[in-house]
């Protein structure tokens, strides 16, 4: 039996609210990367493939299968072979990354590991993880210098905010602030605890940076420290400053940086810049941009579904007069 037009139009109403209530990311199929990739494959000679490569990649082939579900409970795993010909280790960076998001990229950075098939030893970042894997048959010292050596670096910009707050961050106070992080990283591992570390400044207009300090499970706790300690004196070199004051940071964003043994973030929040009602208000309408969306919908809905009650009901009425005009009287 069919619904009578009046159900249906608000029948159609009530699934079009559900429908536009539904959470615009609620799918699982965001980048746990950040969209980002950096790898270094290992370019000295040594570390080139050779005719034992065919060896070592048969060693290395079950630990990467098996990296990501290691590495997923705590965040992190480093695993070596049973013929000690093969090690891989990886991180996931935060303070508590989520196993589902770590196992993800874990596994996209295996998939990715082909960039560099043709060196026995490589290492791959991203914002969300780190993996590295090595030919330990052919580990010397200078594989140990290299790696406190090698530094790469990404930085997502939010918004140039120098012209309206020149003393925004002073670099060097980030640079301590960083230092600060470093030895109570390695103590966390030391305790058997995670190699972490976190801490706050505040800037103006209620901004604020947010530091974290991280190192692989498998690093000692001095190379922890001295991994970190070089990333975060690396950072006048690599932060967006002012040229004609080279001290000052004149932009907001998310600061990455890279090495074997550590991971350093800073994520720089911009200031609340001083703006008018009109402003205020766009602001506000953005903040909340499905609400908005949602309601707008809602609305629209609404209308064209009283209108068709309304018309509908005068068509009812033009027919039943119509009708009663054809009756004739009774004599």
């Amino acid at each position: 039996m069919a619904l009578p037009p009046t159900r249906q139009c608000l029948l159609l109403i009530i699934l079009v609210l559900v429908v536009m209530a539904i959470p615009a990311g609620a799918n699982d199929d965001r980048d746990v990367t950040g969209g980002i990739l950096m790898y270094e494959c290992d370019p000295e000679p040594r570390w080139q493939a050779t005719a034992n490569g065919t060896a070592f990649r048969a060693s290395l082939a079950p630990l990467l299968a098996a990296l990501p579900s290691a590495a997923a409970p705590t965040g992190s795993a480093s695993l070596r072979s049973g013929n000690k010909r093969a090690s891989v280790r990886g991180l996931c960076f935060g303070e508590s990354p989520p196993p589902k998001e770590c196992r993800q990229c874990m596994s996209m950075s295996v998939d990715r590991i082909g960039i560099c098939s043709g060196s026995r030893r490589a290492g791959f970042w991203n914002s969300g993880c780190f993996l590295a894997y090595a030919d330990d048959t052919n580990a010397t010292s200078p594989t140990r210098d290299r790696e406190d050596e090698w530094f790469t670096l990404n930085f997502e910009y939010e918004g140039d905010v120098f012209n309206h707050y020149p003393d925004f961050y002073d670099v060097y106070k980030l640079v301590n602030l960083a230092l600060s992080l470093a030895p109570r990283a390695a103590r966390g591992g030391s305790s058997g605890g995670r190699m972490l570390a976190t801490a706050n400044a505040t800037a103006q207009a209620n901004s604020t940076v947010r530091a974290l300090a991280q190192c692989p499970g498998n690093v000692t706790a001095a190379d922890c420290a001295r991994c970190l300690e070089k990333s975060a004196r690396d950072l006048p070199e690599f932060l967006p400053v002012r040229r004609q004051e080279y001290d000052r940071v004149q932009s907001a964003g998310v600061f990455y940086a890279f090495r074997y043994k550590c991971y350093l973030q800073l994520v720089i929040s911009a200031p609340i810049l001083p703006v008018g009602k009109g402003a205020r208000i766009r602001k506000r309408m953005k903040d909340h941009l499905a609400v908005v969306v949602v309601v707008g919908v809602a609305i629209v809905v609404v209308i064209f579904g009283a209108a068709f009650l309304v018309l509908k009901r005068i068509r009812t009425r033009k027919a039943q007069a119509a009708t009663q005009s054809h009756i004739l009287p009774a004599s």
